[in-house]
């Protein structure tokens, strides 16, 4: 009778797809990460096993038990969600590095969405700066803030995210080895796209999936109003560019990669 049961289960459960979502911050993660899952999978998955977010709180107590980075201690979470064998979606902020990518896209669908760098950028900036939670949040002015150390690891936030260095200052001392890493390895992800190309992303996603995703606007700036100052000025806006060379190469290669051919 177990037995029985359990291969019932089992068969009910095989018609759904294994998916992780690579949430980059300030990239509508919020709204892409309930839509994905209201249309690939019943509500109730929220409620067992089968659904699991990388936990700020979980990651925030290993990184200060085990004195091991923040970053790490997702990526183990990641690592540890994708070995199980029960577990259907995944999501969080957390790098999908070639590593894990190359271990587990056989079983997983990587899905992600990048927005230009210079927007998720400074919408990071102001979502920091004036968010309700303690975590991340600072005081920092633009000037102070853009040399700081937050704004390289902030600039990096794809090459880290997604090629074989997860350190700003080995990025920026390896530039085009991090491009070409990170691009190398957003070919293997089952859908990948940018925020500006939305319905397109929609598109394949809908595609590769045969569903009909639908997505809502969640999790919006606290400050648009800085937002628009920020990019009124010019000396600012340059400084930006600068920081994101790295993360505009690999934005406007998926961006290519979206163009229609000629």
């Amino acid at each position: 009778m177990q037995s029985s049961l359990k291969m019932r289960a089992e068969n009910y459960l095989s018609r759904y797809p294994k998916v992780f979502f690579c949430h980059i911050p300030k990239c509508a993660g919020v709204s892409l990460s309930n839509a994905i899952h209201s249309s690939l999978y019943p509500t109730l998955f929220k409620a067992t096993r089968l659904s699991s977010n990388i936990d700020l709180v979980g990651s925030k107590v290993s990184s200060e038990l085990l004195d091991i980075d923040m970053t790490v201690a997702r990526e183990v979470q990641l690592a540890f969600y994708l070995s199980d064998r029960h577990k259907k979606f995944v999501t969080g902020h957390c790098p999908a590095r070639p590593t894990i990518v190359n271990k587990f896209h056989g079983d997983w669908n990587f899905v992600t969405v990048l927005r230009d760098p210079n927007k998720r950028f400074v919408s990071e900036f102001v979502y920091n700066k004036f968010k309700d939670s303690t975590w991340g949040r600072h005081d920092d002015s633009i000037e102070n803030y853009l040399d700081s150390p937050f704004a390289k690891h902030s600039a990096t936030t794809y090459a880290r995210y997604f090629s074989k260095f997860n350190d700003a200052s080995e990025i920026f001392s390896n530039q085009e080895e991090a491009i070409a890493s990170s691009l190398e390895n957003l070919k293997k992800f089952s859908v990948v796209g940018t925020l500006e190309n939305l319905k397109q992303w929609q598109c394949k996603f809908n595609s590769f999936f045969n569903t009909n995703i639908k997505i809502e606007n969640k999790n919006s700036s606290p400050n648009k109003d800085l937002s628009k100052e920020l990019y009124k000025n010019e000396s600012i806006v340059r400084k930006i560019e600068e920081l994101n060379v790295v993360d505009k190469a690999i934005y406007e290669a998926v961006l290519e990669w979206d163009a229609p051919s000629r």
